[in-house]
């Protein structure tokens, strides 16, 4: 079992934009909030039993931030509660104004002692990144968005689960048929590779239960 939890796992074009959970000491992470995550998660958790709130932003595309302010909003009037938004964005503070989110509601972390954002090579119209963090005892490297693995293969062999963007057709994402070898080379080292972000579920995870 993974330990983060897909809140959707889709393509930019998907109908569940690519975002995460994963709940540690009364606190809850959540890992992007693109366009439709706002209302994948509305509903889904008891937001008052949390000491506190944070959200790991890894890019500002909407699929990826589209429903931030949003969220941030709901859980400033309804539960009067202060987003912690962890994000290395040099436009965060930029983006969050102009959607019309009040200072006061959130709080801007560009680290977190267990997390290190990594820079991917994803497109060049904004920066993009990664991260490496210790989860409940798990080293886990998520890719975020990227079109190689360039940023990341100093840290493959030191962690337990891979969180990988992974594309049919490649481009500004990873190419699955490009990284096959890699990824067996660290299935048989018994490190998790999680695909996410796929453009054609079909396709990618029949390549990745083959391995």
């Amino acid at each position: 079992m993974s330990t983060l939890t897909f809140i959707g796992n889709d393509s930019g074009f998907g109908e569940k934009n690519n975002s995460a959970y994963f709940e540690k000491d009364n606190e809850l992470f959540i890992i992007d909030c693109g366009s439709t995550v706002f209302y994948e998660i509305k509903n889904k958790f008891d937001f008052n039993i949390y000491k506190s709130i944070n959200v790991i932003i890894t890019h500002l595309h909407n699929d990826h931030a589209g429903s931030l302010s949003q969220f941030i909003l709901y859980m400033w009037f309804v539960f009067k509660k202060k987003v912690n938004v962890i994000c290395n964005c040099i436009h965060i503070k930029e983006y969050l104004d102009i959607t019309g989110t009040p200072p006061e509601s959130y709080v801007i972390k560009d680290k977190l002692d267990n997390l290190k954002f990594i820079k991917t090579e994803h497109t060049d119209f904004l920066d993009s990144y990664g991260f490496i963090m210790d989860i409940n005892n798990k080293k886990i490297l998520y890719t975020g968005d990227t079109a190689n693995l360039n940023s990341f293969r100093s840290y493959l062999n030191n962690i337990n689960e891979l969180y990988i963007d992974l594309s049919k057709f490649g481009g500004a994402h990873i190419k699955v048929d490009d990284v096959l070898d890699i990824l067996k080379d660290l299935k048989d080292k018994n490190i998790q590779v999680i695909p996410m972000h796929m453009d054609d579920k079909e396709y990618i995870t029949k390549l990745i239960k083959r391995l």
